[in-house]
């Protein structure tokens, strides 16, 4: 399986859970939606063309089904745009979720994204200041 191929079925399995879960119904309700925001694909050993394997959720791992090796794992950030996840919650449930804790390599990562963001922002207000 080439490299783009572990995103696409990322995508696929999101758009999947989304569906299965409300949370598309409840984005078109609120007038929001999400997008990728950033990814990263941990690849571990390759899966043959036609290999079997299974995606699974929450921090995904895809897994041969032949000997049960954790093949890649992905880390995703979806942003929502035009509302929050709270409000996305709030809706689906009708009461506040509580937060849960991340995984520390997932924390890790989550902090990076936010520094790299920071940083970029800087470098957009830079570039804006010498524009005028």
């Amino acid at each position: 399986m080439n490299n783009a191929r572990y995103l696409r079925e990322c995508d696929f399995a999101h758009f999947s859970l989304y569906t299965r879960s409300g949370v598309l119904k409840a984005l078109r309700a609120l007038g929001a939606t999400m997008a990728v925001g950033a990814s990263t694909v941990h690849y571990r050993r390759p899966l043959c063309v036609s290999e079997a394997f299974e995606l699974r959720s929450r921090i995904q791992r895809f897994v041969s089904c032949k000997d049960g090796m954790v093949s890649a794992v992905t880390f995703c950030k979806q942003n929502v745009l035009h509302s929050s996840p709270d409000h996305i919650l709030q809706h689906l449930y009708k009461r506040k979720v509580e937060v849960l804790e991340f995984p520390e390599d997932l924390q890790h990562w989550i902090n990076f994204i936010a520094a790299s963001s920071k940083a970029l922002r800087g470098e957009s207000e830079l570039d804006n200041k010498k524009n005028e």
